[in-house]
């Protein structure tokens, strides 16, 4: 299937390759506005919802202009919470399925008011309304009549990461050939479009919708398409993409102590599972509220964004947009979500006409809202020109020697089993292949005896081909 976000920079016979390098200055993080009361505050608020940790953000006017953590981000071992401590996000992670999906609608590889059998490999129906279209509208509104079944998805948990697919969770559950399919327990008795119920499955399929019609896993597009370009760079969705230690362990607070749950995940990824810090959440908030650019990058237009942030049902739910939902703080209505799983807490709200954004992660069961309406007036108060600028560019070196990149062919393009290199010289190449993450899957020398790269095994997906020689490198120019 064509990739319809990624411009392919490459034809059926030559290669033009090139790393984009992205950089980010991390900011730990001298709070630029310091608020003693605003800190006891927190506390004391942490100690009555049962927080073991917290990180809290607040960006105003495209800056940051308030970052502060506090407690543990693992009790047992006294690890504290720091401004780059990785939380789960929970529910908070759905108004990133959303931004994906408006990103291929933007791009013309979906139509949100289609029906989703036009991208599926096999027909989902709500049961009694077989004639009736699910949309991806509907999916991101709540309204497509998609109930969530905890019993099947109970068996869809992983520690610390779920062991079966995206694509095999939505088999099971959707079709009628699943071994999870029930009829009166995965779908409300309702046609699509009439019922508001909120539905982590219909999120999940909206994610998986996502990776067919782009023809990416859904990770690797979000990677590529939101992460990427904002300089998210300790985000992602699956616990294996981090370092242990950098993630916050969930807890729950049982006969005045708490207790960790291990780290989990669930193949229904899209509803819940992506992890992050504050430091990239603030990054995320800036680029919404600057009509989905942040630096040189956009991930959204600004038209996007305005149908994200109005009434999508409101003779359902006058409150909810596409993925995001309106939240009140006193007279003022921002846009935003809150998360909840075993052992989180999380919220994140954004004031377009204020231009404020706030975010609090945690890692305990409790009720974070209070803080974030204490972070809200204080935000009021603030001038952000006391704020940090978050640097977040792309930086491209290529240093060329006397043959030309273009110089270089390389076939079959689709790659099967194997590709063809043909650099054009007598010398040993040394061919380095990466996930489109940065991880490097495999490596090794290239010549005129031995020119083929195998690639049996490798999933359908974008890959980067990274090739050294004496006559060109690739740099990195900071």
């Amino acid at each position: 299937m064509e990739n319809l976000i990624i411009t392919q920079i490459a034809n059926k016979t030559s290669l033009l390759f090139c790393f984009i390098l992205l950089s980010i200055t991390n900011l730990h993080s001298q709070n630029p506005n310091p608020n003693t009361a605003l800190d006891n505050t927190i506390q004391d608020e942490m100690n009555l919802e049962r927080f073991p940790g917290a990180s809290t953000i607040i960006v105003k006017d495209g800056k940051i202009v308030w970052v502060e953590s506090y407690g543990f981000a693992d009790v047992a071992n006294a690890i504290v919470v720091q401004d780059t401590t990785v939380f789960l996000l929970a529910s908070m992670s759905k108004v990133f399925t959303g931004t994906a999906a408006m990103q291929l609608y933007e791009s013309g590889g979906v139509d949100l008011d289609a029906d989703i059998d036009n991208y599926l490999p096999f027909p989902i129906d709500i049961p009694n309304y077989s004639s009736e279209p699910i949309t991806l509208r509907q999916l991101m509104t709540h309204s497509a009549s998609i109930d969530d079944n905890f019993t099947a998805m109970g068996t869809y948990y992983g520690y610390p990461d779920p062991t079966i697919t995206l694509e095999d969770c939505i088999e099971r559950y959707f079709s009628t050939s699943g071994v999870d399919y029930n009829a009166s327990q995965n779908f409300t008795n309702n046609a699509p479009g009439t019922n508001y119920n909120y539905s982590n499955m219909g999120t999940a399929l909206n994610g998986y919708i996502t990776e067919v019609a782009s023809g990416m896993p859904f990770d690797d597009f979000c990677d590529i398409n939101i992460f990427d370009p904002l300089c998210m760079e300790k985000t992602a969705w699956h616990f294996s993409d981090f370092e242990p230690g950098d993630v916050a362990r969930p807890y729950s607070y049982q006969g005045g102590n708490y207790v960790a749950y291990p780290h989990y995940g669930f193949a229904d990824y899209p509803d819940g599972q992506l992890r992050s810090t504050v430091m990239d959440l603030g990054n995320f908030m800036i680029a919404y509220l600057n009509g989905g650019t942040l630096g040189n990058n956009t991930i959204l237009s600004p038209e996007s964004i305005d149908e994200m942030w109005s009434s999508q049902i409101p003779g359902l739910d006058p409150t909810q947009g596409l993925n995001w939902y309106q939240e009140f703080f006193g007279s003022a209505t921002l846009w935003g979500h809150n998360g909840g799983e075993d052992g989180v807490s999380t919220d994140m709200y954004l004031d377009p006409i204020n231009n404020i954004g706030i975010c609090v992660l945690t890692n305990g069961e409790g009720d974070a809202f209070t803080i974030c309406e204490e972070l809200y007036q204080y935000a009021l108060t603030l001038n952000s020109n006391t704020g940090i600028t978050s640097i977040c560019e792309d930086i491209l070196g290529l240093e060329e020697g006397n043959n030309s990149l273009n110089e270089i062919e390389f076939y079959p393009n689709p790659v099967k089993d194997f590709v063809i290199i043909d650099t054009k010289t007598n010398e040993n190449v040394k061919y380095e292949v990466y996930s489109i993450t940065g991880k490097l899957l495999v490596s090794g020398i290239l010549n005129e005896n031995n020119n083929k790269i195998k690639l049996t095994g490798f999933s359908p997906a974008i890959y980067l081909l990274k090739i050294k020689n004496e006559t060109f490198k690739l740099i990195k120019t900071e």
